[in-house]
């Protein structure tokens, strides 16, 4: 059996996170193992079931703490284990730091790769180190990834590199009357309400507060309507006083990170997503195959858009505007959507390409 070390911030339902949660229910354990590098002390959502499939999760100091120690930690760990490893898989926003991938090329791990999800990262120091970065990446890798061409170009720029889709289980996600009715009895949802959905970190980036500004519009022309929000972040308590400061707090309701968003979103009848920006993100893809007409903001990449369920809107624009455009659509026929592309997104077909073209190979 071999092993891929994956290194992330941190294992917790963020798009990436999930994405290799999906990869990892999907591989054939007897033949690949994942381990997992986290930079941080405090456990994440899925370390649970990483370790019950076999997996093993080492913990780091995050180098905004201590640069020093972040150094030093990864070159003790392969020191003393770059031997166990056939890859390691390094996932960024931007290429700030690829050390981890520097010193796994001294303690010769085969396969380095880069692995990019992010369309933007603020920050002058960002900005600087990634533009230094690409210029030797080549160097130290032997594949880099990226989720999309935006977020390929951003972090990669001119340099080769190949788009590997955020697979998901189509099956799990496919709209189910069953299940509709199931969700929309558990949380007291009437037949005749429309009810919107919003799913992500509750950070500056989601634009969740422009969120609410569109759905108190919405709300404003149509009281059956709700609200939900799903995600938790350092915004909470923010959108947490802007919902009673617009009076929504009947309608809008915010839910922590949940295991079971195949479910809940077969209760739900629009999907918002009004991104600062983003890379691909796999919620899209999820509020898609489960059939769901999408509002997605127009800074995130346009490859998101796999099926016809899909609007851009400018959240450059007034949010009455943008709410008139959502209520146009809000009684659309919702019915199960395939298309070409989004057949692309299944995991197992990105499950083998990994195991077969990018970690053993």
């Amino acid at each position: 059996m071999k092993r891929v070390l994956h290194v992330v911030n941190r294992m917790g339902y963020g798009g990436i996170e999930t994405f290799l949660m999906n990869v990892y229910r999907n591989v054939n354990k007897n033949k690949i193992q994942f381990d997992f590098a986290v930079h941080t002390h405090i456990p994440g959502d899925y370390d649970e079931e990483i370790k019950q499939m076999g997996g093993n999760i080492y913990y780091f100091t995050s180098r905004r703490k201590n640069i020093i120690k972040y150094y030093n930690d990864w070159k003790k760990f392969l020191k003393e284990n770059s031997n166990k490893y056939v890859a390691i898989h390094m996932h960024v926003s931007s290429l700030s730091t690829i050390t981890p991938i520097v010193l796994s090329k001294r303690y010769k791990i085969k396969n380095r790769i880069i692995h990019a999800h992010s369309t933007l990262q603020e920050g002058k120091i960002h900005e600087f180190l990634n533009t230094k970065n690409k210029k030797r990446v080549n160097k130290y890798t032997t594949k880099l990834l990226a989720c999309s061409k935006t977020a390929g170009d951003y972090v990669f720029g001119n340099n080769e590199y190949k788009i590997v889709n955020n697979g998901i289980d189509i099956e799990k996600f496919k709209f189910d009357k069953n299940k509709r009715k199931e969700i929309r009895k558990k949380f007291d949802i009437r037949d005749n309400e429309t009810v919107y959905i919003n799913i992500g970190r509750l950070i500056e980036l989601k634009n969740q507060k422009y969120l609410l500004n569109i759905f108190k519009e919405i709300y404003n022309k149509d009281k059956l309507s709700k609200l939900f929000i799903i995600g938790k972040g350092e915004l909470k308590s923010v959108l947490e006083n802007k919902i009673n400061e617009l009076n929504l707090k009947e309608q809008v309701i915010l839910l922590e990170n949940r295991n079971d968003i195949s479910d809940i979103l077969q209760g739900m009848d629009i999907f918002i997503l009004p991104s600062l920006y983003e890379g691909l993100p796999i919620v899209a893809i999820e509020a898609q195959s489960s059939g769901l007409k999408c509002f997605i903001s127009k800074n995130v990449t346009q490859e998101v858009k796999v099926t016809d369920l899909v609007e851009f809107i400018d959240i450059n624009n007034d949010y009455r505007d943008v709410a008139k455009q959502i209520m146009k659509n809000k009684n659309y026929v919702r019915e199960n959507k395939e298309s070409k592309e989004l057949l692309n997104f299944d995991i197992k077909n990105v499950s083998k390409y990994l195991v077969n073209e990018i970690y053993l190979r």
